[in-house]
């Protein structure tokens, strides 16, 4: 059972994380971060591309989808309270900014 708190999503063992990861095509781009206690919960409408991330799948993003995952990503960066998270977040701008300028290249998130 997964439960909300103030955003967060928090499983059996604590909160989940999910693999964030920069992939071409064939999934040979190998750029990644573990991420933990940003995404917004799923009921948060007012975040309609973040909330949507499957935490227990796959989801993943285009170029074309970058400039609204970009303006929600940088509401939830007050999300990130320790230094891992806040790197965690860094690391997801930063691949999500090379998404939006390659059309050649994803930005996918994996759940538990």
């Amino acid at each position: 059972m997964v439960h909300f708190f103030t955003g967060q999503q928090v499983g059996p063992e604590g909160p989940l994380s999910l693999v964030v990861k920069l992939e071409d095509d064939l999934g040979e781009r190998s750029d990644w971060i573990m991420l933990h206690g940003v995404i917004p919960a799923r009921d948060e409408k007012n975040f309609p591309f973040l909330r949507c991330i499957d935490l227990y799948g796959k989801t993943v993003f285009n170029h074309l989808q970058m400039e609204s995952f970009l303006e929600e990503w940088d509401r939830v960066r007050d999300r990130a309270h320790d230094e891992s998270q806040q790197d965690a977040w860094q690391k997801v701008k930063n691949m999500a900014v090379a998404c939006q300028v390659d059309r050649d290249l994803y930005l996918k998130f994996v759940g538990n």
